[in-house]
């Protein structure tokens, strides 16, 4: 269905209003990608028929009878692009295609996913790997240029990751490939500051570059059983000395992963890190003492 919006100094701009009815199942799977990539079902929509326009889409056994509503408008891009795609596809049923589209999307692992909706960023950052050049990225609205180095997915996480050193920091980082808003390459070559350590990181990688940096902890027995239990983010152990470890684990890491553990830990070391535990938790008994 089209729909017909006056603007005013510009005319009238025609839209393209796509709904589609999907089984229960897929909406859910939908509205977990939506809060797992920051982005409306309208965007997820938008990109999906951008990337499958020149793929084959089969047709799916799913019926559709039954389930829930999806619209969204078509941006401009894929507004102009509509109809020429249904008829190099042959589509007979717009709705079905879209649904189609969805399904295919949705039985990929997430981290592929990932690849689906971010993929101009991945075609960057590929091309800059293979080039051996520096790349200019915008994240978090600030611009840097970064030298890459590898690209990752994250153990457990099924996020993406591109591992480099950043020049405005002047250090070693990571950046999440779905929450880099625009990506340039540069003219300039990557430069290779410590290869050995690159190497490490990737035999050895998270996302919190935790390769070479610890922490020593006391653990009890209920905080084992957690820590087995507990696999997102869950730092490497070196040793352990009865109920002293070791572990490889940055301070933001462990700021991320203990503090669900409440007494079952304690932090020994590095003393900063100890520190910031002590604050943090005094300030969570004074508010439960404060509050009714």
């Amino acid at each position: 269905m089209i729909y017909t919006l006056n603007i005013k100094g510009l005319g009238e701009r025609k839209i393209k209003k796509i709904r589609v009815t999907v089984p229960y199942f897929i909406r859910e799977k939908l509205k977990e990608d939506e809060q797992h990539f920051n982005l409306l079902v309208g965007e997820i929509g938008n990109r999906l028929f951008l990337y499958y326009s020149n793929k084959e889409v089969e047709k799916s056994s799913i019926g559709s009878n039954k389930g829930e509503v999806i619209q969204f408008n078509l941006n401009k891009l894929n507004g102009e692009l509509y109809y020429t795609v249904l008829k190099e596809h042959k589509v007979e049923n717009e709705a079905e295609f879209f649904r189609n589209i969805f399904i295919k999307y949705l039985n990929n692992p997430r981290y592929i996913r990932e690849k689906i909706l971010f993929s101009e960023n991945f075609k960057k950052i590929k091309l800059a790997l293979e080039q051996k050049r520096k790349i200019n990225i915008k994240y978090n609205k600030e611009i840097r240029t970064i030298n890459p180095y590898l690209l990752k997915v994250a153990p457990g996480e099924d996020r993406s990751y591109i591992f480099s050193y950043c020049e405005k920091n002047r250090d070693y980082r990571n950046y999440r490939v779905a929450n880099i808003e625009s990506i340039s390459l540069s003219k300039y070559d990557i430069e290779i500051k410590d290869l050995e350590y690159i190497n490490n990181v990737d035999k050895n990688f998270d996302p919190f570059l935790s390769f070479g940096r610890n922490i020593i902890i006391k653990i009890d027995e209920e905080g084992e059983k957690l820590f087995e239990k507990v696999l997102l983010n869950r730092p490497k152990v070196l040793e352990k000395n009865r109920n002293i470890w070791t572990l490889e684990c940055t301070n933001r890491l462990a700021k991320i992963y203990f503090p669900q553990f409440l007494s079952r830990v304690e932090i020994l070391e590095p003393i900063e890190l100890r520190e910031w535990f002590k604050k943090e938790l005094s300030k969570t008994i004074i508010f439960y003492k404060n509050s009714k």
